[in-house]
């Protein structure tokens, strides 16, 4: 039987040890905190309460009622509830799968052996013939950037919020920014939402990028594209943003959000021969490391740090690693998506980027308003756009924007997995009225 030890116990962690044991294996999972990582105690599960309030409140709010913003004490119970909740459920799975926990410290002694140290002061030495490194990501801060939990936030000290902002200034563009400049500004905060980048969700397709970015301007959020930030600072009952170019920005509250990077501090990558850069552990399409029998899986591994990715190289990675047959992970299939209001989703290329590439393109693009679904949900905001190779009409990838997004997006990832094209595409009949009714409008468009 073989013997493998998976470090980190977040969402890739837990996938590749239920199904490591699912195949027979000897399954020992290192996790140095809680259960489920900082997906569940820190970045998703809290996310993901704040945006369903916001949520709730909007669609009540568009079919004509007023409510008033959610208590911040209830909302931390229930992100803390449905944080252990979920934990309590990845416990349970584990121990009726066999898999052996050790709440430990992990680093590596060898290429086949950890050091494994114990809060009490205890180690253990675990010898291995296959390892899997899950120890995901965590954010980066910097000197004149650093949060205090108190009026400069990171996602981390949104769970010891006690007060509603007043004005919020949320500094970076990726997908946690536009999550909560969304999610506050849809509370009625203001929000200024600053981004270095000439950009903000610098790799969602422009277009759809743009559309998104407008949307938020329509509903007061105040943008700032390409405009580093110097410094942040408490400034006696609020912050002051001091950007490089000299303007100063003032706020009640300050949100930090400028990016994340591979957690591989305490694992000894170097006594076991790993290969890591600034992106993280250097993995092929199996997720093997630079010592084939060592595996690397998730945010470990590098961008984009989604939590479908880092299941998906979860179970390539266990299936290699025991010898069974299984395909090389398609990064061009998962799909990532952004939970703000609107949503955003986008699978595969983007437009510019698929022109980069050297294809000859076709773009087929449709409005959430042409579908009578969207008209029903009074859900009239949205885009879809779908990139094919204009001499095959091979599907590339999609980008959306609105209520329907993901859920759209979802399906033509499976059409883009499958090497579907636009032809493909005419034939499927989706249930009426869904939000696949987008697709068919794209099509219409084209002429198909």
């Amino acid at each position: 039987m073989t013997h493998i030890v998976i470090i980190g116990g977040g969402p890739a962690g837990v996938t590749a040890a239920l199904e490591a044991a699912r195949l027979g294996a000897q399954v020992t999972l290192v996790e140095a905190t809680h259960l489920g990582g900082r997906a569940t105690w820190h970045s998703l599960v809290p996310s993901k309460v704040f945006l369903g309030a916001a949520e709730a409140r909007s669609a009540a709010q568009s079919w004509g009622a007023m409510l008033d913003r959610p208590d911040l004490g209830a909302l931390r119970e229930r992100i803390r509830a449905q944080a252990e909740a979920q934990s309590q459920r990845q416990h349970h799975a584990l121990d009726q799968a066999g898999v052996r926990l050790l709440s430990a410290v992990a680093s590596f002694e060898n290429p086949y052996t950890l050091r494994v140290d114990f809060a009490d002061g205890g180690s253990e030495r675990l010898n291995f013939e296959r390892a899997i490194l899950a120890t995901g990501s965590e954010p980066i801060f910097l000197p004149h950037l650093k949060p205090d939990g108190q009026r400069l936030l990171a996602p981390r000290a949104m769970v010891n919020l006690t007060t509603w902002p007043e004005h919020l200034i949320m500094i970076g563009g990726g997908v946690t920014g536009s999550e909560y400049a969304s999610f506050f500004s849809q509370m009625g905060v203001a929000v200024t939402w600053v981004t270095d980048l000439p950009t903000f969700l610098p790799r969602v397709d422009a277009e759809v990028a743009a559309a998104f970015a407008a949307s938020l301007a329509q509903r007061g959020v105040a943008l700032y594209p390409n405009a580093p930030v110097e410094a942040a600072e408490s400034a006696g009952q609020g912050v002051r943003v001091r950007l490089r170019d000299g303007r100063t920005l003032e706020g009640s509250h300050a949100f930090i959000a400028i990016g994340r990077r591979a957690d591989t501090e305490r694992l000894n990558l170097e006594a076991a021969g790993i290969e890591a850069t600034r992106q993280g552990v250097v993995v092929d399409d199996y997720g093997r490391t630079t010592q084939a029998h060592i595996y690397a899986v998730g945010d470990v591994a590098g961008p984009p740090y989604t939590v479908n990715r880092a299941q998906a190289q979860a179970r390539v990675a266990v299936r290699h690693a025991l010898g069974l047959p299984t395909p090389a992970r398609d990064a061009a299939v998962a799909v990532e998506a952004i939970y703000s209001d609107p949503p955003v989703a986008q699978v595969g290329l983007g437009e510019e980027e698929a022109r980069r590439q050297g294809f000859v393109v076709t773009v087929l693009r449709a409005e959430a308003a042409q579908t009578l679904k969207a008209h029903l949900a009074n859900h009239l905001q949205g885009m879809l756009k779908i990139v094919a190779e204009a001499s095959s009409g091979r599907l590339l990838g999609a980008a959306a924007l609105g209520s329907p997004a993901v859920e759209v997006i979802n399906a033509l990832s499976l059409a883009l997995q499958a090497g579907a094209t636009v032809e493909h595409l005419a034939h499927w009949a989706p249930a009426y009225p869904t939000a696949s009714d987008l697709v068919r409008a794209a099509l219409d468009g084209y002429g198909v």
